[in-house]
């Protein structure tokens, strides 16, 4: 009976200790990736090393979905690496260590921001065009900086004001949340953007991408209320007030002090710093220390092992790059353009968008668009933007995407029903980046076609 009673327990210690031990890693990562990052002499790789160690001990979490996904993504980039080596070009592996690790190292500093939360008012739910709009403002804004917690947060409140989340709230609450990809530090689309279009900096990405995210915006909003017609007096939105705005401001004020007083850092390893301090303050007023550094210590043993699958993707997606680039290296180059304008640009778009609505992540398509036209040099801003708009269009009319599938896990509501709901709006906002391409490539003097 006690050998019995004991292998239950065993095994949940090993649990506990592996989790403890992949947070551990996650954040000695992220220490070396915001070192390097800052110009410490410290190599890249070795926070790839902690990066990957973490991977393994969290592979048990993966589902079978997303472990296929890794799975070809490794299995295509160690092909296409030991192609590239048999034929000369041997130095591409060290990629498969240092390619995200910035990426990585942001994602963890940004999760700890989830220490702070939405303050919202406790009395009743707004309803109407005006809660639409003020939701609308909110979950864009507080999604920017916390991520998809922002959109639980505030689908759980309006799901108990109506006894459940409805699609046109759900639609809301993607297409608001997913423009945030244009613009925010705190977003993965932007340190993936950063990361994959090289000589792109944070602020020609937030230059680029931010008026292009209030039209989404605007988009987004006019679109829901021809949806809803006369139904838009019941909508029923989250009680976001002014007040709570002090976290967006803080962190944008904060960011960009440290990219203007630490110009030796990069735009991640600010970021990678400064979101986990800002949260840890935050609490430490709010709580006191004790409090504080218990609910910090929970947040990093149970948020970032749950980072399982982002963090699994992007070890991936490092190594896919790294032997695409190494087997372009070697076999040629071909592309039916000589360079990246602005209507080569939104064919590009189209198909990432394309590639979107068949399954395949953003974050694969960025990896191999990037290394497909790094031969060609395209302008790094412009190149950004493209990337950009393919999570903020491509995954709001994806049935696979995080969101959508997080959605229906949470609430019932099928992504492939919530995807289908966001064509139109997806038609059109593919529509506006287009036109958004153009201006893009004016300003920075690149050719129309």
């Amino acid at each position: 009976m006690w050998r019995l009673m004991s292998r239950p327990k065993l095994s949940a210690m090993r649990s506990r200790v592996v989790t403890r031990s992949a947070a551990a890693l996650l954040m000695l990562m992220a220490a070396l990736a915001a070192s390097h990052g800052a110009g410490a002499p410290v190599p890249a790789w070795p926070a790839g090393l902690a990066a990957w160690a973490a991977g393994v001990l969290l592979w048990p979490r993966l589902d079978p979905r997303q472990r296929r996904q890794v799975g070809w993504l490794i299995g295509s980039g160690v092909l296409a690496l030991t192609i590239a080596a048999l034929l000369g070009v041997a130095d591409g592996w060290l990629g498969a260590l240092t390619q995200n690790n910035a990426l990585l190292g942001m994602l963890v500093g940004v999760s700890f921001l989830q220490l702070v939360g939405v303050d919202g008012d406790s009395g009743r739910p707004p309803i109407g065009r005006r809660a639409l709009w003020r939701t609308l403002a909110g979950v864009h804004l507080f999604g920017a900086v916390i991520n998809l917690s922002a959109v639980f947060i505030m689908a759980d409140r309006m799901a108990e004001a109506g006894r459940r989340l409805e699609a046109p709230q759900a639609a809301l609450l993607v297409r608001a949340f997913l423009a945030a990809a244009m613009w925010s530090p705190f977003f993965a689309a932007v340190a993936v953007a950063l990361t994959y279009a090289p000589g792109s900096t944070l602020y020609g990405v937030v230059a680029a991408g931010a008026p292009f995210a209030l039209a989404l915006l605007l988009l987004a909003g006019h679109r829901l209320e021809r949806e809803l017609g006369a139904g838009v007096a019941a909508f029923v939105g989250y009680p976001m007030h002014v007040s709570a705005l002090w976290l967006p401001a803080l962190l944008a004020v904060t960011v960009a002090a440290g990219r203007q007083w630490l110009p030796g850092w990069s735009a991640l390893a600010v970021i990678t710093v400064a979101a986990p301090s800002i949260a840890m303050l935050a609490c430490l007023l709010r709580f006191g220390a004790a409090d504080a550094l218990r609910r910090t210590g929970d947040q990093a043993v149970t948020r970032l092992p749950a980072m399982s699958g982002e963090l699994a993707l992007f070890l991936a997606a490092a190594v896919f790059a790294a032997g695409l680039q190494s087997l372009l290296t070697v076999s040629g180059h071909w592309l039916p353009f000589a360079h990246l304008g602005a209507l080569q640009a939104a064919l590009v778009l189209g198909a990432m968008i394309g590639a979107a609505l068949l399954g395949v992540h953003a974050v694969i398509s960025i990896s191999l668009v990037s290394a497909w036209l790094a031969p060609i040099a395209p302008d790094p801003v412009l190149l950004a933007t493209v990337f950009s708009q393919s999570w903020a269009v491509g995954l709001a009319v994806s049935p696979l995407s995080g969101i959508h599938l997080a959605l229906q896990g949470r609430y019932g509501l099928p992504a492939a029903e919530l995807a289908r709901a966001n064509a139109t709006y997806g038609l059109q906002a593919y529509a506006l980046a287009v036109l958004w391409l153009a201006v893009i490539a004016a300003w920075r003097g690149v050719a129309l076609y």
